[in-house]
């Protein structure tokens, strides 16, 4: 059953995809270990935990989708309006090949009662998408209107996506997807 040698970066893109679809409670380290093709006690070489798995799950989806915003932020020859349908580009695609949904919107709602120590990775994730999306509503609007409508902007994104995977139906995460670029 065991592979010769699997990397960290491997096993934290394997148990992503468990984690999004199962969630963190329903995911056990015996279905990850069969994911990874490797014995549970492998894990313990590169963490602690479940718990430090997925935090370092977490802090691998941030930082992707940190990296993309920005990329997308620094291009100062793109307009604000075509920086949001980047975005949304990116932000469809991402969640409509993933049948699980937003790891993270998923893990706040299963795990936000717990004190467990990937919390501050989920804030950070948020945190940092409004702050991006504050950014490019602030070069039409002022600054309180626009960090507004950027929380309001990932609230209906992330209540889009629950609603996509409730009825299983896109229409609704590509019409909040709709809603944001029409902002500008």
């Amino acid at each position: 059953m065991a592979k010769a040698k699997i990397t960290k970066e491997e096993i934290i893109k394997k148990t992503l995809k468990a984690f999004s679809t199962q969630g963190y409670h329903y995911t056990s380290m015996a279905d990850l270990a069969k994911i990874c093709d490797i014995r549970n006690a492998n894990f313990y070489y590169y963490f602690k935990n479940k718990e430090d798995l997925m935090r370092e799950v977490l802090q691998y989806v941030q930082q992707s989708m940190e990296k993309k915003l920005d990329i997308l932020l620094q291009q100062n020859d793109i307009l604000p309006k075509e920086k949001l349908i980047q975005i949304s580009a990116y932000i469809e695609k991402l969640y409509l090949q993933n049948p699980g949904g937003c790891i993270m919107g998923n893990t706040v709602l299963e795990t936000s009662f717990l004190d467990l120590s990937f919390k501050d990775v989920l804030m950070d994730f948020f945190k940092k998408w409004i702050h991006s999306l504050t950014t490019i509503y602030t070069e039409k609007f002022p600054a309180q209107q626009a960090q507004e409508l950027a929380e309001a902007t990932v609230q209906d994104i992330e209540g889009g996506i629950m609603l996509m995977r409730l009825y299983r139906d896109d229409k609704y995460l590509k019409n909040a997807l709709k809603r944001a670029v029409n902002q500008l």
